[in-house]
C-alpha cells in the first residue's frame, strides 16, 4: 500500500458562509460554493469539503462538539484500494463510491476513506535562501515578507482517541504506517505513512475525556515568513489563536494553531523534520510539545516609539 497523502477532509457546517470566509481567510483556494457544498483546494489540489449539516451525503459526526466527518487518504494506484478493501473487509464493512473512493472507519470509530490520488505530487520549489556565518547565499535579493498565507498541502491530521495503541496498532498492522515516536504509557504516537515520509502525518493523543475528537489539520507553508505573515493576516481579520506561534522541538516545525469554527483547530506549519528508514523511534516520558510558543498570538500595538520615516524626519525638522 503506497500513500501520498491527505486527499480531503470532510465537515458539516450550520453556516456555510461562515466557514466560506473562514477557509478563504485561511488562504486556500473556493473552487465550488452552492447551497448544497463548499470546495476548497491547496495549491497542490488537496480539498477541505463542507456540506451543510443536515445533508444526508455526511458521515456521523466524530463527536457533538465538532462537525469533522471523514479523512480521506490518497494512494497511488487501483491495485492499492484493491489491497486496502481486501485487508479491511476482513472484519468492517468497507463501502465503495462510483469514483473507486473506499470509506469505511477505523478501530477507535473515526470515518476514514481512500482513493487514487489525482492532485500534483511535490514540485522541486525555489526554497527560501537563508544567511548565515560563513554561508552568505542571499546577495542583492530582500527575503519574502507575506501578506498572507498559501497553504501547500495537508500535512497532517491528529485525533484524541481513547486507547492510542488501538489507533496505532491498527494504522501499523493493516494499514503499514511507521511509527517515527511515541509518548510512553500510551499517551500520544506519531506515525507515518511511508519509510520516508514527513515525520508525522498522523498523531494520535491520549483524550483526558475519553472521548474521540479532532485535535487540529495542518497545513503546510513555504518557511516561518509565510507562517508569521499568514497568522498575522489571518488573526487580523478576527479569528483566534489557539497557541502560537512556537516550535515543536519533536518535529522540529515551526506552528501556529488557531481555532476552528468547526471544530478542533488548524495549523501552518513549516520546515518539519523529514526522515526515512534509518529513522530511529524516539520514546518521551515528559511532554515535548514546544522549545517555545506563545499563548495567544502576536498582539501589534503601537508603543510609542518614533522610528525612521519622512514623518518623523519631517516632525524633527519642524521642531
Amino acid at each position: 500500500m503506497t500513500f501520498l497523502g491527505i486527499d480531503c477532509v470532510e465537515f458539516g457546517a450550520s453556516d456555510l458562509k461562515l466557514a466560506k470566509k473562514f477557509f478563504s481567510d485561511w488562504g486556500l483556494l473556493c473552487k465550488s460554493f452552492t447551497s448544497s457544498k463548499l470546495v476548497f483546494e491547496t495549491q497542490i489540489g488537496s480539498q477541505i469539503i463542507i456540506r451543510p449539516e443536515a445533508s444526508k451525503l455526511l458521515r456521523a459526526k466524530i463527536s457533538p462538539d465538532s462537525q469533522f466527518r471523514e479523512v480521506i487518504f490518497g494512494v497511488r494506484s487501483v491495485a492499492d484500494l484493491v489491497a486496502i478493501a481486501k485487508e479491511l473487509s476482513v472484519d468492517r464493512e468497507v463501502e465503495q463510491d462510483e469514483d473507486g473512493t473506499l470509506h469505511t472507519v477505523d478501530d477507535s470509530g473515526i470515518q476514514i476513506g481512500f482513493r487514487v490520488w489525482t492532485h500534483t505530487l511535490e514540485k522541486p520549489q525555489v526554497g527560501t535562501i537563508w544567511n548565515s556565518p560563513g554561508n552568505r547565499r542571499r546577495i542583492n535579493q530582500v527575503s519574502p515578507v507575506y501578506a498572507s498565507a498559501a497553504p501547500f498541502k495537508m500535512g497532517h491530521i491528529v485525533f484524541f482517541v481513547p486507547d492510542t495503541k488501538r489507533a496505532e496498532d491498527f494504522y501499523r498492522q493493516r494499514l503499514g504506517f511507521c511509527l517515527s515516536d511515541r509518548y510512553v504509557g500510551g499517551a500520544g504516537v506519531f506515525l507515518r505513512w511511508a519509510q520516508q515520509s514527513e515525520h508525522h502525518n498522523l498523531f494520535f493523543i491520549k483524550s483526558r475525556k475519553n472521548d474521540v475528537n479532532l485535535h487540529h489539520i495542518a497545513f503546510e507553508v513555504n518557511d516561518v515568513h509565510e507562517m508569521l505573515g499568514g497568522g498575522l493576516a489571518f488573526s487580523k481579520k478576527g479569528w483566534a489563536t489557539e497557541v502560537g506561534p512556537g516550535r515543536h522541538p519533536i518535529s522540529s516545525a515551526y506552528f501556529w494553531y488557531f481555532k476552528n469554527p468547526l471544530g478542533g483547530a488548524i495549523e501552518y506549519f513549516c520546515d518539519s523534520d523529514y526522515v526515512n528508514a534509518d529513522w530511529k523511534p524516539r520514546q518521551y516520558r515528559i511532554n515535548r510539545f514546544s522549545e517555545w510558543h506563545l499563548a495567544d498570538g502576536i498582539v501589534q500595538r503601537d508603543d510609542g516609539k518614533i522610528r525612521p520615516s519622512l514623518a518623523a524626519a519631517q516632525a524633527m525638522k519642524a521642531k
